[in-house]
């Protein structure tokens, strides 16, 4: 793969949870198993693969991939990153990139969902009430290149202008990672907040990134279902399933609305009063620890249907707790690594977070 690093590491999403940092870790895992097996290639499933970076990282060792999320924008990102287009469409893809480029930085630019439910009218005198998830410009470049997508670019070729699109659009928000709020100063919406954070990053003018693609030559299947279900219309021959459920009780749905919002680029029904968040977001059983751990349960009986090493990455403060853990290990065999690194705390309700969180990777087999 001669670009390889650069196809795993190129602009993404700003998603908590992704797994940049610990992809290497993960590979070394599938790596050592591929020994086990005698494989240099093998048929291997992603099962939360949100930002796509570790399904990414694992066409390294794929000869078949299934990448799946139930998150709508999460799709997408597999469908941008992981089919690789063919060396024609690529050159029209960035013939359209360039035009929408252009159309960013030259106009003209036409208001749309963004800029009317959540941008300030004007950058420089923000209103009380206002919803500031971005300046009046970026919206506005935002509405209007979706607008061209759908307008102009042919349907095939739609998500490989789009995920850029998505990807600056979480980049360049007045948040600090994720949707829920935007930065105010007291009652009133505030680029950086009271403190003027990051301003450069929210204000910067928004410019779509060319894909980068891997040359790999795996097959690819992506799916935008819950992997409880989907894991039973699955192949019977797998040789790895990787699993990154959510460990906390805060839904990427709503977290990451916005995304969606400008995905399917539909007005809105209903939505809350502060934040403007859809009121049909999905939620994930394992938000909950209520269906967390039954369904965890669930999910490795039907893995096991289907593969001989299941590999789950999980967190020390995660809603499954260590006890729930030993009843759902209770029939299989363990072998566990942790990780620790640097956590996040931009948002108020994590300020008390701990400065390193451990990340464990329990690589699964069953007991003969």
């Amino acid at each position: 793969m001669s670009d390889n690093k650069n196809f795993i590491n190129q602009t993404m999403l700003t998603c908590l949870g992704n797994k940049r940092k610990l992809v290497n870790e993960i590979s070394k895992l599938i790596k050592s198993i591929g020994k086990t097996l005698n494989s240099e290639k093998m048929k291997i499933v992603d099962g939360f693969s949100g930002s796509t970076v570790v399904s990414r990282k694992l066409l390294e060792d794929a000869y078949e991939i299934h990448s799946n999320d139930m998150e709508h924008y999460a799709y997408l990102m597999a469908e941008c990153f992981m089919k690789k287009p063919s060396k024609e469409d690529q050159t029209a893809i960035k013939t359209y990139i360039d035009s929408m480029n252009n159309l960013a930085k030259n106009g003209p630019y036409k208001e749309g969902i963004i800029s009317q439910l959540y941008a300030p009218k004007n950058t420089f005198d923000i209103k009380e009430g206002e919803r500031v998830f971005y300046t009046r410009e970026n919206a506005l470049i935002i509405d209007t290149l979706r607008t061209y997508i759908t307008m102009v670019v042919p349907k095939r070729l739609q998500v490989y202008c789009l995920v850029p699109l998505l990807t600056r659009g979480s980049i360049h928000a007045n948040t600090a990672g994720v949707f829920k709020g935007f930065y105010k100063d007291g009652k009133v919406g505030k680029f950086g907040g009271a403190g003027e954070n990051a301003l450069e990053r929210i204000t910067k003018p928004i410019r779509l990134d060319m894909p980068i693609w891997s040359d790999s030559e795996a097959t690819v299947y992506c799916y935008n279902k819950d992997i409880n279900v989907l894991i039973n219309d699955l192949p019977e021959d797998i040789d790895i399933i990787y699993l990154d459920p959510p460990y906390n009780q805060h839904p990427y749905g709503s977290n990451y609305f916005m995304l969606n919002v400008i995905a399917k680029y539909e007005m809105p029904e209903q939505i809350s009063r502060v934040s403007g968040i859809p009121k049909n977001w999905k939620r994930s059983k394992y938000n909950s620890r209520n269906s967390a751990v039954g369904s965890m349960k669930n999910l490795l009986e039907s893995a096991f249907k289907k593969t001989k090493y299941v590999i789950l990455s999980y967190n020390d403060e995660g809603i499954i707790k260590k006890s729930d853990w030993d009843e759902i290990f209770e029939n299989y065999n363990v072998e566990k690594k942790e990780i620790s690194y640097d956590t996040y705390k931009g948002s108020r309700n994590l300020k008390n977070r701990s400065n390193k969180v451990m990340e464990i990777m329990y690589v699964i087999t069953m007991r003969k």
